[in-house]
C-alpha cells in the first residue's frame, strides 16, 4: 500500500545486493546512524521479475593478487575480514582452497608474480611442478603458472549478502525488500532526500546511496541529481555452465583450487573453473565460464529481462565450455551439463565509482567483473564516505570517481 516511512533514516541504501548489503552493515556499525537498505529479494522465479542480481548463485572466484592497483588493495582488505564476517553473522560463506592463474604471457605472469612479493602474498611458482600438486589438471606446455595458496579460493555470493544482511539488522538497519523507482530531493527541511519503491511507499532520508549495479543504466534513479545523464556502464552478458557431478567425482577433486586461465581453447581467450561446490538442491557442481570471447552487450532493461528469463546463457558457449572442461580436467566424469546466464557492469576505465555526486548522494557501482570479492570494502569506503565525509585507502579518491555520459534509453 502506497504511504510514506516515518522514520527519517541517517542513510538509505538502494541495492541489496553485494556493495549495497556491505555498504549497509558498514554505515549501522557507525555510531548514531540510523540506515534503511531497501531491494528486491531474490526471486523465486524469474519469470516474475524484471531487476535481477548477479549474486543469486553459489560460487565466485576470490583471490588478492591483481595487476590493477585498485582492484587488489580492495580484494586484500575485504578478505582479511572474511573470517571475521563470518563469526559476527553465523553464516559460512568463502572456502579457502586456493586460486590458480595459467597464462601463456611470460611479461604477465612477471608482472603477477611481482605484485605478489610487493604486497606480501603467498605466491608460489608452479610453471615446472604443477603435475605434483593437481595432477588432475591440464596445461599447455608454454604456459606460466602461479598458485595463490593461502586467502584465495571461492565464496556464495548468495550466503555473503546474508551474512551482511545479518549483521546490518543486528546493529539497527532496517530492510526493506522493495524495488525503488526514483530518488527525489525533498521539499521539507526535516530531511533530504525521498527515496519512492515502486509499490509508492516514500522513505525519507538525510543521504542516499545507490547501489544498483547494472541497473543504474537502465533505470531513472538520477534525474533528480543529474539530469540527462547516467553513469557510464557497459553491460555484458555471462554465460555459465554447471556440471553436475558424484559424491565420488567431487571427493577426488577435493584438494581442487580456484582456476583461471587465459591461455586460448579453440576462439575461448581462457576461462575460468570452480571446483566442486554443493548447491541448494544438495548436490556437487563444477562451474566454469569463459573470459572476453562470448560477452554480449545489452542496452535496454527489456534485453536484460530476456536475458535473465531465458537463463540457458548461450547454448553455443556452453557447448564449448564442456570441452573447454574436458581440457581442463581430462579425465572429469560428470552427469549433466546446464547453461545459465548473468550480466556484469563495465566502467571505462575498469575502476569502480565510488563517489559522492550531489550533498548526501552517494554511487557505489561499475563490479567490472571483479567486484564480488571486494565488495565488503567497496562497501565500507562508500558508507564512510556518504555518512563522515571520509577517505581512508591507498586508492586514491579521485580514481574512482563517476564518469557520466549521455542518458539516451531512458
Amino acid at each position: 500500500m502506497a504511504g510514506s516511512v516515518q522514520m527519517t533514516f541517517d542513510l538509505v541504501v538502494v541495492g541489496s545486493g553485494l556493495m549495497g548489503s556491505a555498504a549497509a552493515r558498514h554505515a549501522a556499525s557507525i555510531p548514531n546512524t540510523s540506515v534503511c537498505l531497501i531491494g528486491p529479494a531474490e526471486p523465486q522465479t524469474r519469470a516474475s521479475r524484471q531487476i535481477f542480481g548477479c549474486w543469486y548463485d553459489e560460487g565466485r572466484v576470490y583471490r588478492r593478487i591483481a595487476a590493477e592497483h585498485t582492484w587488489s588493495v580492495l580484494a586484500q582488505q575485504s578478505v582479511a575480514r572474511y573470517t571475521h564476517l563470518e563469526h559476527l553473522s553465523g553464516v559460512r560463506f568463502h572456502e579457502e582452497v586456493g586460486y590458480v592463474h595459467a597464462t601463456p604471457d611470460a611479461a604477465e605472469y612477471q608482472e603477477l608474480m611481482k605484485c605478489g612479493r610487493d604486497q606480501g602474498l603467498n605466491t608460489l611458482d608452479l610453471t615446472r611442478s604443477w603435475r605434483k600438486h593437481f595432477p588432475f589438471f591440464n596445461f599447455p606446455q608454454e604456459s606460466y603458472i602461479f598458485w595463490e595458496k593461502s586467502n584465495a579460493g571461492h565464496l556464495s555470493p548468495r550466503n555473503l549478502v546474508r551474512a551482511q544482511q545479518v549483521v546490518a539488522r543486528r546493529c539497527g538497519a532496517q530492510v526493506m525488500p522493495q524495488v525503488v523507482s526514483t530518488v527525489r530531493p525533498a521539499h521539507e527541511p526535516s530531511h533530504r532526500w525521498e527515496v519512492v519503491t515502486e509499490g509508492g511507499e516514500v522513505v525519507r532520508a538525510w543521504r542516499v546511496l545507490v547501489a544498483v549495479g547494472g541497473s543504474a543504466s537502465l533505470r531513472p534513479l538520477f534525474r533528480h541529481v543529474a539530469p540527462g545523464l547516467q553513469p557510464h556502464l557497459q553491460l555484458r552478458t555471462q554465460t555459465v555452465a554447471y556440471f553436475r557431478i558424484s559424491d565420488q567425482e567431487a571427493h577426488r577433486l577435493r584438494y581442487m583450487p580456484t582456476l583461471f586461465t587465459n591461455c586460448r581453447f579453440e576462439d575461448l581467450d581462457g576461462g575460468y573453473a570452480l571446483p566442486p561446490i554443493k548447491y541448494p538442491d544438495g548436490r556437487w557442481y563444477l562451474k566454469v565460464s569463459h573470459n572476453r570471447r562470448h560477452e554480449e552487450v545489452l542496452v535496454t532493461e527489456d534485453q536484460v529481462t530476456k536475458w535473465y528469463r531465458r537463463a540457458t546463457g548461450i547454448p553455443e558457449c556452453v557447448a564449448k565450455l564442456t570441452r573447454f572442461l574436458h581440457h581442463l580436467l581430462p579425465d572429469v566424469q560428470f552427469e549433466e551439463v546446464s547453461g545459465d546466464g548473468c550480466l556484469t557492469s563495465h566502467t571505462p576505465n575498469q575502476e569502480p565509482y565510488i563517489d559522492i555526486i550531489a550533498q548526501g548522494f552517494g554511487v557505489a557501482l561499475g563490479g567490472n567483473r571483479w567486484a564480488a570479492k571486494s565488495s565488503d570494502e567497496i562497501g565500507r569506503l562508500a558508507a564512510r564516505l556518504v555518512v563522515l565525509g571520509e577517505w581512508e585507502s591507498e586508492v586514491p579518491r579521485e580514481r574512482v570517481k563517476i564518469i557520466w555520459t549521455t542518458q539516451s534509453k531512458l
